[in-house]
């Protein structure tokens, strides 16, 4: 059985000749950020079995998720979340580097399939999440950053008023309108919370469904934002 930290291994050897040294770097950079995600987030889909296993390689030999299992053990899942949400929200990565992560998952799992790494099922899921990523996946990733970025500029701008009633966490924007935004409480759903005052040019770049980690406080009869944490465009959990 070959683990997947010895597949990618084995597949950055073969890959390096071809690639450039900025586009190497990067593959080394993501296969890092994707083993530091499955280590701490694959662990609780896997079975009671396979637990004990990875607790006992963990204590004994100090062995982390990929160094214990082979690539059956990554679900379709973890790629799409990884690429949709983790690198553009979590890591906050460029749309230049996440398009580069998905050219190497491609690039990667058919390789994978070839050197029967991967059965037949497994990789034509993977192949299926991949394909769908890749025709939304880099406008979505440019927006959300753009989106943070100016909200964050319209923020420092505009220092919010002192205010008693405050909220903070993570919100799903539900409404908008030019300069407005309604958002809902993850925590206290069903309850919507707004106007959230913004500049039209923010509001024009925000999309319903999209989460805010911020603080606000009511002034008067808007919100204003006092602080912004980070802009996903997926729920955060």
């Amino acid at each position: 059985m070959k683990t997947i930290g010895e597949a990618f291994l084995e597949f950055l050897e073969e890959q390096k000749r071809e690639l450039s040294p900025r586009t190497y770097q990067d593959y080394e950079n993501l296969i890092s950020l994707f083993e530091e995600y499955l280590d701490v987030c694959a662990f609780d889909d896997l079975y009671e079995e396979d637990q004990k296993l990875y607790k006992e390689k963990q204590k004994s030999e100090h062995k982390e998720y990929c160094q214990v299992f082979d690539l059956a053990y990554i679900a379709p899942l973890d790629i799409e979340y990884f690429l949709e949400d983790y690198l553009i929200n979590d890591f906050g990565g460029r749309a230049a580097f996440v398009e580069t992560s998905r050219r190497f998952f491609r690039k990667f799992l058919s390789w994978a399939y070839e050197k029967d790494y991967l059965d037949p099922e497994h990789y034509s899921e993977f192949a299926e999440i991949v394909g769908n990523i890749r025709k939304k996946g880099k406008k979505t990733a440019s927006q959300v950053q753009k989106f943070g970025s100016l909200l964050c500029d319209y923020v420092d701008a505009y220092q919010a008023e002192e205010s008693s009633e405050w909220k903070g966490g993570d919100f799903e924007i539900r409404r908008i309108e030019p300069g407005k935004l309604w958002v809902e409480d993850y925590l206290d759903p069903y309850r919507e919370i707004g106007p959230v005052k913004v500049s039209e040019e923010v509001s024009s770049l925000a999309k319903v469904g999209w989460y805010l980690n911020f603080g606000i406080v009511k002034v008067g009869d808007f919100w204003q934002i006092v602080y912004v944490e980070g802009v996903s465009s997926r729920c955060p959990y």
